[in-house]
């Protein structure tokens, strides 16, 4: 599914010809193949007309680390040089230039004492440009230590964010650090703190030149897809959001790391593997939607149930076509007895007037309504004593009323279970049956036999719970797939020509490590309700929680 390309970078900016994955990011394409990315490389930066670079030749291991450049002529990288202010006799890593071009920030083992050795620990170092002219390199030495100093990059304003591995201070392993500029002199660092810095190693940090943003490199977060992937977090008032894995696209089972955002939109990173003694390691790019990253991260779950259920036994969620009523599913914590109420919507919006539907429920345990675009019939779930679950459809008389629910045909109902079922604006049936998902045209006034949806099944995951917005343009779902939260997550979606787009993880503020699940659009397309909820051996714990959230900013994004 992780597609790289190789491909040269021309001209003074990066030129891509490749469609975007799901709108998030385009194609992984390498770097300048074998002229800079030889296989033993990482960590590039670039200066801000992109004609020169500077990256870290690896020599394939770390006993050997030198820091390099080329320039590119005539829309050609050259061969590659040492670095003006690199010094061959230390191991040197981890350039990046300033935002304003001003300053190239690496780390060296290197030091000012005489016959120095280069076992020492790595610090931070700096070379500036004034009038043209650089500067000879000089140590930052108010932030370093006696300790490692790593991949510091500066925000416009000076402010230099690094990692730091301390056996003194910290949240356990690698932590990243900040120390202010202020009057000319950097500042005691300052710990970013949770949830950016956890037990495990976090490093490897770009700082936004406003600091809006940090991307970084984490290991062994449990929506991982590898070593140690790349996560964006935003800055809200000044505290750090929870970070968001920036998917399977980017990050891959090796080690992910060394990001710099390139040209406002692109983002150059390094990858390696370990291959017998030897490290593979090479520079990868792609420009990557950060628009719609940050909408993603504005979101704001709220209770949607909390007055009219306050005992929070109720999920899942839908609606009429013409927006006057809700439905929703009351439930025993082991789900043994399941009963749909209808609700009234107020002027404000507010749900009142819980109605059980007793026409529904022919058995103890009905759940999953939804209602058909032109409002003449209804789709449930419904489970017989001792049977796995099958879909029932309740058509409305000439009178409007509901009348009792029929089993769908054996073309839908197999002898495993059928539930969460979903209507398109034509009827289309898309439905969930052991750990699929399942669609079903329909046509001549019946459901034709269902074919399993291309692109979203998996063969080691499960993946179910669809909801489609009315426009049929946005597809949501569950699934345990590698890169979750919690024990399950919701995915999205883009309706493409007549597929569906790779799925995105909607991220940290909807997906926890509770379960969330039974997504559904409004009408409007502009807000998604979903349930979270805990359970152990099949048993709810605490509250089921309906909650909402006003997505139509992130999906304009897209």
């Amino acid at each position: 599914m992780r597609k790289i390309k190789k491909q040269f970078l021309l001209g003074s900016c990066l030129i891509f010809s490749v469609s975007l994955i799901a709108q998030i990011n385009t194609e992984v394409t390498l770097f300048a193949p074998e002229i800079i990315s030889n296989g033993k490389v990482f960590g590039l930066t670039l200066s801000p007309d992109g004609n020169k670079a500077y990256f870290v030749n690896s020599f394939g291991g770390r006993k050997k680390l030198q820091i390099m450049q080329s320039e590119k002529l005539n829309g050609h990288w050259q061969a590659p040089i040492p670095a003006f202010f690199s010094d061959r006799k230390f191991r040197e890593i981890d350039p990046i230039v300033a935002a304003d071009g001003n300053a190239i920030l690496y780390n060296s083992r290197k030091s000012n004492r005489h016959k120095a050795t280069d076992d020492k620990d790595l610090d931070i170092w700096m070379v500036k440009r004034n009038n043209g002219k650089w500067s000879k390199p000089f140590p930052v030495a108010e932030i370093n230590s006696d300790e490692n100093e790593t991949y510091a990059t500066m925000a416009a304003n000076g402010n230099i964010y690094f990692g730091l591995r301390s056996n003194k201070k910290g949240y356990g392993g690698n932590d990243i650090y900040m120390s202010r500029l202020v009057e000319g002199k950097y500042q005691s660092p300052i710990n970013l703190g949770y949830p950016i810095n956890t037990k495990n190693d976090e490093g490897n940090s770009f700082i936004a030149a406003d600091e809006s943003y940090i991307i970084f490199s984490s290991d062994c977060n449990p929506s991982g897809f590898g070593q140690a992937d790349l996560y964006i977090s935003f800055n809200e008032n000044g505290r750090w959001s929870v970070p968001l894995n920036l998917g399977a696209e980017i990050n891959s089972a090796q080690n992910d790391f060394c990001p710099i955002i390139f040209n406002q939109d692109t983002l150059i990173f390094a990858r390696s593997e370990k291959v017998g003694d030897d490290l593979t390691e090479n520079i990868y790019y792609a420009r990557i939607n950060i628009p719609f990253l940050t909408a993603l991260d504005k979101v704001k779950p709220t209770s949607v149930f909390d007055k009219v259920f306050p005992d929070g036994d109720v999920y899942g969620i839908s609606f009429s076509p013409d927006g006057k009523h809700a439905y929703t599913t009351k439930s025993a914590a082991d789900r043994s007895v399941c009963e749909i109420y209808q609700l009234d919507i107020g002027p404000d919006g507010s749900f009142i007037n819980p109605k059980k539907m007793d026409i529904w429920q022919i058995t103890p345990n009905v759940a999953n309504p939804v209602i058909s675009t032109d409002g003449t019939f209804a789709m449930l779930r419904i489970s017989e004593t001792g049977k796995d679950p099958d879909l029932y459809i309740s058509k409305k008389d000439l009178l409007g009323n509901w009348q009792q629910p029929v089993r769908l045909p054996e073309n839908i109902n197999t002898p495993t279970d059928q539930y969460y079922p979903e209507l398109t604006a034509e009827n289309g049936l898309y439905y969930s049956s052991s750990g699929a998902v399942f669609y079903a045209e329909y046509k001549n006034r019946q459901w034709q036999n269902p074919e399993p949806v291309e692109g979203l099944n998996t063969k080691d995951f499960s993946e179910s719970n669809i909801a489609v917005s009315r426009d049929g343009k946005w597809l949501v779902f569950l699934s345990n797939r590698t890169g979750v939260y919690g024990a399950y997550d919701l995915f999205l979606c883009k309706k493409s020509a007549e597929c569906w787009s790779e799925p995105i993880n909607l991220g940290s503020k909807i997906n926890t490590n509770a379960m969330e699940y039974q997504p559904r659009f409004s009408i409007d397309n502009k807000t998604l309700y979903f349930t979270r909820s805990v359970f152990t051996d099949a048993k709810r714990q605490g509250r089921d929680e309906v909650l909402k959230v006003e997505i139509g900013e992130v999906l304009d994004k897209l």
